[in-house]
């Protein structure tokens, strides 16, 4: 391995939730690792925080978003980060120093430059605040069903499948 290559494999971060192949779930030893690069990016943050309910952050990222749920009772999703999309999952790749996948992923079209994701990002930066906080709150989800939601939200119908 060269010094200009990432260290770490995408894999030991990452893992793809059983739930859709645009959903990825963050390992819990690097889930504050990820939260810090998130909250670095300059995109607001939606929170739901209540007594004796699940507690949710969610940030939009690019087509899709980050969330962290810490769940209260018997719950129906496990507590954790997941990441919503290939094109967010690959961007946080980048600026977390991680070898990415070296090809598209199931339900992936094709791999994206990651200029182009900057480029992204930095539109997304310009975005109403409000706009991107209505996209974070479609990814809280408290169950299989409303996370298969927010993925037919972002991605669409035909990508649930």
């Amino acid at each position: 391995m060269t010094s200009s290559e990432p260290g770490r494999r995408w894999s030991e971060v990452f893992r793809r939730s059983r739930i859709s192949p645009h959903v990825f779930v963050v390992a819990e030893a690097a889930a504050d690792e990820v939260d810090q690069v998130v909250a670095g990016l300059g995109l607001p943050q939606a929170t739901s925080n209540s007594l004796f309910d699940n507690a949710h952050w969610a940030t939009p990222l690019l087509d899709g978003a980050v969330t962290r749920l810490l769940t209260y009772g018997l719950p129906a999703l496990p507590s954790g980060t997941r990441v919503y999309g290939h094109r967010p999952l690959r961007l946080l790749c980048h600026l977390m120093d991680l070898r990415p996948p070296a090809r598209a992923l199931t339900g992936e079209r094709h791999v994206p430059d990651i200029g182009q994701l900057l480029a992204h990002l930095d539109r997304q930066r310009q975005t109403e605040p409000e706009v991107l906080l209505v996209r974070a709150r479609t990814a809280m989800a408290n169950d299989a069903q409303e996370v298969l939601t927010a993925v037919r939200v972002f991605f669409g119908a035909e990508r649930l499948t």
